[in-house]
């Protein structure tokens, strides 16, 4: 069904009322007919005009709604979003620390197998154990922002593709 057929289907009596009043026009009437079918076509024109009235306030309370519908979309995406991030941050963490507790166990082994017997060799050790044991310490804490950071910059793509 094309466009035009489908307007004058939907507004049959309006196009009814346009052609008899075009017809009118090019016919010479007595005055009284004419009269007549001016107050025809205003009766028909105000009815019109409450349609149109009624549709246009029913279409403003439908574009209030999804105006109000879109903004809680937007805030409930942005509520997501920060979640997803707090959640990304919270997993980084923990891998991170996994990591970071790994290389400190293996770092205050390796210390106290084959560095401390070498500080005893040469002398009292305790103050050069406390300083290595300190720069370990100090060098795991730098360490651990470093391993979150890359693990956060990783997963986040494939967090997102996940969620997709």
């Amino acid at each position: 069904m094309t466009k035009i057929a489908q307007d004058e289907k939907m507004f049959s009596k309006e196009v009814g009322v346009y052609y008899r009043h075009k017809v009118f026009l090019s016919d010479e009437n007595h005055p009284e007919k004419m009269k007549g079918a001016l107050g025809e076509l205003t009766n028909e024109y105000k009815k019109l005009l409450e349609q149109t009235r009624f549709l246009t306030w029913i279409s403003g309370r439908l574009e209030k709604k999804l105006h109000k519908a879109n903004r809680e979309l937007k805030d409930r995406n942005s509520l997501l979003e920060r979640t997803i991030d707090a959640l990304i941050s919270a997993r980084a963490s923990k891998n991170a620390y996994t990591i970071i507790y790994i290389i400190a166990i293996i770092l205050f082994v390796l210390e106290e197998f084959l560095i401390e017997p070498i500080i005893t060799k040469f002398g009292s050790g305790l103050g050069f154990s406390i300083l290595i044991k300190l720069c370990i310490v100090l060098l795991l804490k730098v360490m651990e922002g470093v391993i979150e950071e890359r693990i956060k910059t990783k997963r986040r793509p494939a967090d997102l593709a996940e969620m997709s």
